[in-house]
Formats: structure tokens, sequence, C-alpha cells
């Protein structure tokens, strides 16, 4: 091994022993390589966990949905002709995408309970709204005789302690303004019945609203009054949030209009399907309000990739600043720490045991400063997502990104620190003696 070989596992341990020996000084010197590294993390930390999170939670997050409304006071309201045009749009382009229509039908009275809500809708609902099924099945179509399912707080509400699968529940119009309810037990010679077969979450038990804002986030109820204020959020309808609805088949109740339309989709398409709606509704002449999950319309955004670029050069900018700072003071230590260079040059070291060292300081104050850079990335990051309204915004390691700026960081400092390391080496005893040091 050449003398430009040997002296390296002992400059390592040199170069470590001086830093340790002053750890704020190295601190505050590896902040320009420190900031640079946390500036290209924390994005990436936000936007890898975000998506990841995004496509993995799609049903949980609602990030494969759009909801279609008839904008207020529109004189043409959703038919069931729209809902069949888009279905066979979609079919063309999108063929996973499912696609439901629900109408309030009527709300009926339970004794000392309030309003139930009897929602006209189809098989594609549950698979739509991402509803859990608590036990039994979904309705099927055109079924003799019809059958309905039950939202779990509805069944509480009537009464109910055994599983309602297979019972009879029946509507009396008869009684009062409201239709009055029940289930099982004598009918009412007026009434009409439905066969129960399946029983589902209430929709409201989830901590996450139809824009994708978690109820649990802070700052998310602030958010969601201020955009329904401004008409960009929809407004929540009771019998989506209550847990006290029955659906049964559209066909059963001839119910016409349309109130509410969803659509599930790829959520990586979700954005080129909502326009494709938006088209296919507007040239039927009618003015849809679509709203979907409000972050992940802006992460899913192809564009946001492009505005990506421009935070890569802030990197390169910072960390070449950083590095600047790093020469400078490799070269102002240098300086001072002539004396002891002298001293160990007469002692026999030799110049490259002094520009190993001080090369291997410059290289370890970068990683110092990198490593720390990406825990204070991925801090911020977390931070910064746990403030954000939306259940989707999500934080992780990064880690190709991580060791992307390390290496960038590391091999920077190195090939900038090789000309200060070697100026500081040639340093000559004879002539430090000379001048009285």
């Amino acid at each position: 091994m050449s003398q430009w070989g040997k002296p390296i596992p002992g400059s390592i341990r040199g170069a470590v022993a001086e830093l340790s020996r002053h750890p704020w000084r190295t601190v505050l010197i590896c902040q320009g390589i420190l900031w640079a590294v946390a500036l290209m993390v924390a994005p990436a930390s936000i936007l890898q966990g975000s998506r990841t999170a995004a496509m993995e939670r799609a049903r949980e997050l609602g990030t494969d949905r759009i909801q279609v409304e008839a904008e207020a006071g529109a004189r043409s309201l959703l038919e069931v002709e729209d809902l069949q045009s888009i279905r066979s749009v979609l079919a063309e382009n999108y063929p996973q995408a499912v696609v439901s229509g629900q109408s309030v039908s009527g709300t009926s009275a339970i004794e000392g309970m309030g309003k139930a809500y009897l929602v006209a809708s189809d098989v594609g609902e549950i698979a739509a709204r991402s509803l859990r099924l608590l036990e039994g099945r979904w309705f099927k179509e055109a079924a003799d005789p019809p059958e309905v399912v039950l939202e779990q707080p509805l069944v509480a509400a009537l009464g109910e302690s055994d599983s309602p699968i297979g019972q009879l529940l029946w509507a009396d119009p008869a009684r009062s303004k409201y239709r009055r309810i029940g289930l099982g037990g004598e009918i009412p010679s007026t009434a009409r019945s439905w066969l129960v077969v399946g029983v589902i979450q209430s929709p409201g038990e989830s901590k996450v609203t139809p824009l994708g804002f978690g109820t649990d986030r802070r700052f998310s109820g602030m958010i969601e009054s201020v955009l329904q204020m401004l008409g960009v959020a929809p407004v929540e309808a009771s019998w989506m949030t209550r847990g006290m609805s029955l659906h049964v088949d559209r066909a059963t109740l001839k119910a016409a209009p349309v109130d509410w339309m969803v659509v599930s989709v790829d959520p990586a398409r979700v954005n080129s399907a909502r326009m494709l709606i938006e088209e296919t509704l507007i040239r039927r002449g009618k003015v849809p309000l679509l709203y979907a999950n409000a972050a992940w319309s802006i992460l899913a955004s192809p564009e946001l990739d492009g505005y990506l670029v421009l935070h890569d050069v802030f990197f390169v900018v910072t960390v070449g600043v950083g590095l600047l700072v790093l020469i400078n003071l490799l070269l102002l230590t240098g300086r001072r720490r002539r004396g002891e260079v002298g001293l160990r040059r007469a002692e026999g070291a030799t110049r490259a045991d002094i520009f190993w060292q001080f090369l291997w300081e410059g290289v370890l104050i970068s990683l110092v400063g990198s490593i720390l850079g990406v825990g204070v990335g991925v801090l911020v990051a977390h931070l910064r997502a746990g403030l954000d309204p939306s259940a989707v915004m999500t934080a992780t390691l990064p880690w190709k990104t991580a060791i992307e700026a390390v290496l960038i960081a590391t091999t920077g400092a190195a090939i900038a620190c090789a000309a200060p390391a070697w100026a500081v080496s040639d340093v000559d005893p004879a002539l430090l003696l000379r001048e009285g040091r």
C-alpha cells in the first residue's frame, strides 16, 4: 500500500477525535448541509408517505371516490338516465369503476327516536361508498320479496337486540305525515314491507369526511366550514351520517331524480375520471358539482412532480452554499492550527497524514450534517402532516431520497475539501520555527 493509503485509518480516527473535542462547533459548521438535506427530504417524505397511504388505504380515505350533485337551484336535476350515461362512458375508459346513485325517497318516524331515511339506491352503492357490511349481504335488484339493508344504529333504534336478518321491515304511510316503520311483529294492512338481508356500519362512524378531511385532525372542521361557505365543498346530508338509513332497490320505488352520484375509480386516475364525468353531464345539459378528496386531487396531479424540480434546484443551491462555508472554515481552521500541523510534521507525520486528516474532517462534518438533516427533514414532515386537516397527509422516511441527498452532500464535500486540505498540509516546520511558533 502506498504512503497515501496507509494513513487513512489513522487519519479518520484523528478527524473523529478532533470533531468530538468541539461538538457544538461541528454542528454549527454542518448547518448548511443539514438544512439542505432537510429541504430535500421533508417534501419527499410528505409526498411519498401521502401517496402510499392514499393508494393502500384508498377506500378508507376516500381517495378513490368522486361525489356528484346538481348545483343548488339548477333547473335540470340529475336523473337515472344521467347515471346510465356515466356508467357507459366510464365502462369504456375505466372498466374497474363503480357508479352508484342515491335518492332520499322519503322519511319515516320511529317513536321516540326521530327520523329514519328511505334511500333508493342500487347494487353498486356498497362498493362505490366503501360501506362496511357487518352481517348478511347487500340487496339484490328485482328480488321477490323486495330486500332492504339497514344501518346498524337504525337496528338499535328499532329496539332489535337480535339479528334482524330474515325479518320483515315495514313502513306504514297511513299513521302520520311520516311513514311509521317497524321490524317484525304485526304488519299493518296499509304498510309496505321489505325483507332484511344485511346490516352495514353507519357511514357517520368514519373519521374521514367526503372531502378527505380527518375529523380528528386539527383545523379540519374550520377549513371544511370555510369551503362550504365558499360553495366548494359538499354540505353533508343527514342520511349520510346519522346512521338512520334503510337502503332499498330504486326500481321498487320508482324514485327520481337522483340526488347524489358516487363514483369509485382507481385513485391514480381520479382526476381524469372527474373531468370525463363533468364533460358528460354538461353535454347532457346538467350543471354538476363534483367533489373528491381535497388533498389527493393535488397530490395525484402530475404537475406536482414538475414543480418539485424547483425543490431540487433549491437543494443544489443550498448544498453549494454549505460547501463554500465548509471550505472557508477548513482554511481558517487550518491557519489557526498551523502550530499543531508543524509539530506533527516535525514528529514525522507526512504531508499525506495531514491531508487525509483535514479531508476526512470535512467529509465527516458533511456526513454528520446529512444524517442530522434527514432526521430534521422527517421530523418537519411529520409535524406538517399532523397539522394538516386532510387525513391523507402522512409522512414517512423516503429512503431513496435520503440516500441520494447524503451521497450528493458527502461526495461534494470530499471534492470541495480536497483543495483546502492540500493547502493546510503544505506547512514547513522550519518556517514555523523561524516565525517563532
